[in-house]
């Protein structure tokens, strides 16, 4: 018989079957091409008892290698820190192990799990722990440090490049349903508000307008930006507040100062903006004006017509009622701030991103509120020192291209790789110093999962007894998924928790999965 027919009748290499068989009483020669039939014979009878001597002795050897890999470990002192849930993938990255070298030891341990599943810290802990290595608990409560750098960087641009007037930027804020969209949709003669789900605002949006005064026929542009009024948005609020260099504060006559009035009027304070009270509503049957300046006055906010400092104007953006004279008060408060609303419009751009979403059809978008210098096609996107890609293409609100955006322009542009975050700074002019962005941890940091419940009390114990309810988010812009986020901390139960195990942008409304 010859010995590749022996051997594939075993189920074995040729060349490993000779260097085999002398170590079990079949010496047949190093280089033998054919064997005798009755050592065939007898090598077949042989090879149940041979095989189990291979296997347990690569068996062993395996196992010591495992356990010198274990020792080694143990020896490194390296710790790993387990947080209180992750997926296989995690805990793959943390012990730096090989994807299915780890679910096969999972599967060893009695636990079946993909590469995508979660797995409770105690078995991960119990796994790593196998494998030699040192685990800890991590401290899922440690709350990291916002990086502030490319906000003072931004602050010290605006500071230093304060030379030319620019168009004031305005804020509008107040409690929901007041007329925020309203007053600008009278401002800018156009129906945003009915595209709004429910008639909230949910996004931040910017318009520039011209303001033809019929009285000195002059043009003066300004720039507005609207802000959700309702609690959910108190993230988005606060962004509206930062870029701004008036608001507006809206009040309805017939329902008075409310929870997320007093809310916008802190925000402003904190931000030490001029603020201009714009008591809409006058046209409804219940509306008191006198109690609305009232209510303002115990929080500081004294009409100026009462021998306060605040100018407060009487509208109705229903009707378009006094919307000439809000836009005059506006102009009026902006001409007594000219030294502080200011640009070098010769420099590169530097702004901040107030708004980003992934259109199914242009890929990332995201709104930016050019705050110095001019932007321009083509020019690199620089977002915290990172480069997203570059300027594709701009529009206005209205849709139409751009080649060139100067300051207080808010501005749509085309041309990222990954949708920035809102509040995160441009600033084209640090290119030299930028890095590429790197698109797979930026994606995992958009989209990971929170490591701890959104409604912990901080109590170990208490939190490991209740009930955790996992949801996913998916919004159709970032803004909006930091504004659900920040609800879902506020919620307080002794019994469920709620954790996000997934989140991202998606096109449409709001989603969430169970």
């Amino acid at each position: 018989m010859n010995v590749s027919e022996l051997a594939r009748q075993l189920r074995v290499h040729p060349a490993k079957l000779l260097q085999i068989l002398p170590e079990f009483g079949f010496d047949i020669g190093a280089r033998a091409v054919k064997i005798d039939d009755r050592v065939a014979a007898q090598i077949q009878r042989d090879w149940r008892r041979i095989k189990f001597v291979l296997e347990d002795r690569e068996l062993k050897a395996k196992e010591k290698e495992k356990e010198l890999e274990r020792q080694m470990r143990k020896e490194s002192g390296v710790v790993v820190e387990i947080p209180n849930v992750l997926t296989v993938r995690e805990l793959s990255d943390l012990l730096n192990m090989p994807i299915n070298k780890l679910i096969l030891e999972l599967m060893k341990n009695g636990i079946l799990a993909t590469q995508n599943e979660k797995i409770d810290r105690d078995s991960a802990s119990l796994i790593a722990q196998e494998l030699g290595f040192t685990t800890s608990v991590k401290n899922e409560n440690q709350v990291v440090p916002e990086d502030t750098t490319h906000l003072e960087n931004l602050e010290k641009i605006l500071s230093s490049s304060a030379d030319t007037a620019r168009p004031p930027v305005v804020v509008v804020m107040g409690h929901v349903d007041h007329g925020k969209t309203k007053l600008l949709d009278s401002i800018r003669s156009a129906n945003v508000m009915a595209s709004e789900a429910g008639g909230i605002t949910q996004h931040i949006g910017a318009y520039q307008v011209i303001w033809n005064n019929p009285k000195t026929k002059e043009k003066s542009p300004l720039t507005f930006i609207d802000t959700p009024g309702h609690e959910a948005f108190t993230v988005m609020r606060s962004r509206g507040a930062k870029v701004a260099d008036i608001a507006i504060l809206v009040v309805a006559a017939d329902d008075g100062v409310k929870p997320q009035t007093v809310e916008a009027i802190n925000i402003i304070k904190a931000a030490k903006l001029p603020v201009v009270v714009a008591i809409n509503k006058i046209d409804k049957p219940g509306a008191d004006v006198q109690k609305a300046k009232s209510e303002l006055s115990t929080h500081n906010l004294i009409p100026d017509d009462w021998g306060g400092d605040v100018p407060m104007v009487e509208i109705s953006a229903k009707e378009n009622l006094n919307i000439d004279k809000l836009l005059d008060t506006i102009l009026l408060v902006a001409e007594l701030n000219a030294v502080t609303i200011k640009a070098d419009a010769t420099r590169a751009a530097a702004g901040t991103v107030i708004e980003a979403h992934v259109d199914k059809g242009q890929g990332p978008v995201a709104t930016v509120l050019v705050q110095t210098g001019t932007l321009k096609v083509n020019d690199p996107l620089v977002v915290n020192g990172e480069i997203y890609g570059k300027v594709r293409a701009m529009k206005n609100y209205r849709g139409d291209d751009m080649k060139t955006a100067t300051p207080s322009t808010p501005v749509r542009i085309l041309g990222f790789k990954l949708a920035p975050r809102v509040g995160d700074v441009l600033d084209v002019g640090s290119v030299d110093s930028a890095s590429e962005i790197n698109l797979k941890n930026k994606r995992v940091q958009n989209t990971g999962a929170e490591q701890r419940p959104l409604a912990s009390t901080g109590d170990t114990e208490a939190d490991e007894a209740r009930k955790t309810f996992n949801i996913v988010i998916k919004t159709d812009v970032l803004g909006s998924l930091e504004a659900i986020t920040a609800s879902l901390e506020k919620m307080k139960n002794d019994e469920v928790s709620v954790k996000v195990v997934g989140k991202g942008l998606g096109h449409g409304r709001a989603s969430f999965w169970f």
